[in-house]
């Protein structure tokens, strides 16, 4: 991997995942988790312990688990990556709906921050409907702040170095 990764990718997932479920339920469920994740309760309990030992999460024993402040915003940060690289991959490429989805699933853990940060300013641009040439498209890339610049800046997501702390 080209950037030190405090958070993994499988961790990452669940941490997405909570967030998701809680748009639905105050709590996360294991049985909720294993079915989203496609594994077995124990591995989600598993998990959920890592979380919880990291403070990403809080859960009570048997009960559901909830995202902390900071477990929220890891969460935020691997669904925008998600959503900006499906975004590229459909917008841009023309790749179908359900194979962008897997693809930006498991290229969300990978991307670093700059290159995330120059796709959405590209997306920016092509759904503003703006034209532009390759020389001032490359231009346009140094300009502007982003929810992900100061990651761009540091190579690696701080919500994630956050969580690490």
């Amino acid at each position: 991997m080209h950037r030190k990764e405090t958070l993994s990718a499988t961790h990452q997932m669940y941490l997405k995942t909570l967030l998701r479920l809680s748009r639905e339920h105050p709590v996360g469920r294991v049985k909720d988790l294993a079915q989203e994740l496609g594994v077995t309760p124990g591995t989600v309990s598993t998990a959920l312990t890592r979380l919880e030992e990291q403070r990403l999460i809080e859960r009570e024993h048997y009960g559901g688990a909830q995202l902390t402040a900071t477990g929220t915003a890891v969460a935020e940060c691997v669904e925008r990556r998600f959503e900006i690289l499906r975004a590229l991959l459909i917008d841009v490429f023309g790749v179908d709906k359900e194979v962008a989805e897997m693809d930006a699933c498991m290229m969300e853990h990978a991307v670093s921050p700059m290159t995330l940060n120059r796709m959405s300013r590209f997306l920016d641009l092509l759904h503003s409907g703006a034209s532009f040439d390759m020389e001032s498209l490359q231009r346009s890339f140094g300009r502007g702040e982003s929810v992900c610049t100061s990651c761009e800046a540091s190579q690696t997501c701080q919500a994630v170095e956050a969580a690490s702390a």
